[in-house]
């Protein structure tokens, strides 16, 4: 997959749709493709978070271990961004990731991510929205749960 591909591809993701083409080729160029193996992890709840990734391809399935147990959350498809709550926060990573199926990832350092968001008004609103609606989401979710 080329620059100008990724590039494609991160103008689809919800939290990127807002930047320009050139700032969309300098997060590709910027970030590290990776091949990830199914079962393989690419963050483990409680590690120091290091970076964000963009699913370009498979599925992520997001675990948490609580009491001993591991219980599995959710999976995420291609075209979304996991990883940058952590880098938001600076707090320990709060879930283990893994892929569920052979999943090709882009890989943003931290300091790339914080850098976009200082330097990025717009990237800085978008992901303020996608994290309240995910809020959003948690709470409905947990309305529903409590019945």
């Amino acid at each position: 997959m080329s620059i100008e591909d990724e590039a494609r591809v991160l103008s689809r993701i919800p939290m990127f749709r807002d930047l320009e083409p050139s700032q969309l080729r300098l997060l590709a160029f910027s970030a590290t493709r990776l091949d990830v193996a199914p079962g393989d992890v690419l963050f483990h709840q409680g590690e120091a978070p290091d970076a964000a990734y963009v699913i370009l391809d498979g599925t992520a399935v997001i675990e948490v271990t609580a009491g001993g147990a591991t219980h599995e959350i959710t999976r995420l498809a291609k075209d979304t961004v996991v990883g940058e709550m952590g880098v938001l926060t600076g707090e320990a990573r709060s879930a283990t990731v893994r892929a569920g199926a052979p999943m090709s990832v882009l890989r943003m350092d931290s300091d790339l991510f914080l850098a976009l968001l200082d330097k990025t008004p717009s990237l800085a609103r978008s992901v303020l929205r996608d994290l309240a609606l995910r809020l959003q989401e948690t709470t409905r979710a947990l309305v529903k749960a409590r019945g």
